[in-house]
């Protein structure tokens, strides 16, 4: 008999069971979906890491938790691990080992988005030698002087200001800030530009001058949070970090090596998820397999009729593990696609939280899931095809 022939043969029978065919499918896509979010999710936080990363070299901070500051000063996360004087400062910007140090005052916020008080050689940073300038204005211009403000390309949208606006920060939490909970300032900043997008948390920043921020905090003697710290030479960042270990007040930090041993440490849990999923997905499959059993097992006489009209086993064997496979391939596919969905909802409220960029390309393991789980599904309905019995009509 025809392939084609026995093709619709398999999809009027698969549609003349609508329910049992839909509880395969959603078994299917229900495993092979969770797999492929995970799969996603893991990929999705390293790139959204590392992309983040990217655009700093060192970070000087005061001493405390190496994470902690990472989270601040790269995420703009959580609060700062302390301060820095201002001769600090001027120390290590003279340094000769540095050939760009950024300073950053952090604790500020306006309507839950930080407020970052840095010096204009911000403009300055490039990730890569060969990349173009990280920070640039997109609408209007840089703040050239004391309570202007340039509004990060994701600030610009959840603010609701546009560039002449004036807007008053508030000290605290970003959440405090966010619910009224922080103390507010009575200085008034003018919003004069709004920056490119640089596809990463500081995109929800604000920007104003490191002197506008000391001004309104009149008595704090003039501290920063941390300082980006941008080294002549690999030799000269190892020397400095040897430099600030003796030093009482500082500490440097690798911020892509930090946030490697954060990996590590996420690791072993995606290692736990990662035996949950496939147990999940084999009990799925193991339960795909028995339901199509008993689907064969159950219409072993309209096997014997379609035999006893001449249609041969090797056909009748084709048969039914055509109508298993459509139904995993349609489970598999999916499932594909609820898996991608879903990541790219956990990534779109990761991103509207911090402005990480989470995006992962389509790639060859992600379609190695449902391509596994169709594969091995497939052999299963065909050992389970050859077990059927041929009843006779008598």
């Amino acid at each position: 008999m025809k392939r084609s022939v026995l093709l619709r043969i398999a999809v009027r029978h698969l549609a003349s069971l609508p329910f049992q065919t839909f509880s395969v499918i959603a078994v299917v896509a229900f495993s092979s979906g969770l797999a492929v979010a995970l799969f996603l999710l893991a990929q999705g936080l390293r790139l959204g890491v590392i992309r983040a990363v990217e655009p700093f070299e060192l970070i000087v901070g005061a001493r405390g938790s190496p994470y902690q500051l990472v989270l601040n000063t790269v995420f703009l996360q959580d609060a700062p691990v302390g301060n820095l004087s201002r001769d600090f400062l001027e120390r290590l910007s003279q340094d000769s080992r540095i050939r760009l140090a950024v300073p950053l005052a952090l604790g500020d916020f306006y309507r839950g988005l930080p407020v970052i008080g840095t010096a204009g050689n911000i403009l300055e940073i490039r990730p890569s030698p060969a990349s173009p300038l990280w920070l640039r204005p997109a609408r209007g211009r840089w703040w050239e002087k004391d309570f202007e403000a340039v509004l990060g390309a994701g600030a610009a949208g959840e603010s609701g200001l546009e560039i002449g606006d004036i807007f008053r920060t508030a000290h605290g939490t970003s959440l405090g800030a966010a619910w009224g909970g922080a103390q507010g300032h009575e200085r008034d900043f003018r919003v004069v530009g709004v920056a490119e997008p640089v596809h990463g948390p500081y995109d929800r920043a604000i920007f104003v001058s490191l002197e506008s921020i000391w001004e309104e905090h009149a008595g704090h003697a003039g501290e920063v949070t941390a300082i980006l710290a941008y080294p002549a030479s690999y030799t000269a960042a190892y020397s400095l970090d040897v430099s600030l270990r003796r030093d009482a007040q500082g500490q440097l930090i690798f911020p892509a090596q930090t946030a490697i041993r954060l990996f590590a440490l996420l690791g072993r849990g995606e290692e736990f998820l990662s035996v949950i999923v496939f147990a999940v997905a084999a009990c799925a499959l193991l339960t795909t397999l028995l339901i199509l059993y008993w689907s064969a097992a159950t219409r072993g006489k309209e096997r014997a009729l379609l035999h006893a009209l001449g249609v041969p086993r090797g056909d009748l064997v084709f048969l039914s593990w055509l109508e298993g496979a459509l139904t995993l391939l349609a489970g598999a596919l999916a499932g594909g696609l609820l898996g991608r969905a879903g990541a790219f909802a956990a990534f779109a409220a990761l991103g509207e939280a911090t402005a990480m960029d989470s995006h992962v390309p389509l790639t060859p393991q992600e379609g190695a899931v449902p391509f596994i789980l169709l594969s091995i599904g497939s052999l299963g309905v065909f050992l389970a095809a050859m077990a059927e019995k041929t009843y006779d009509l008598t």
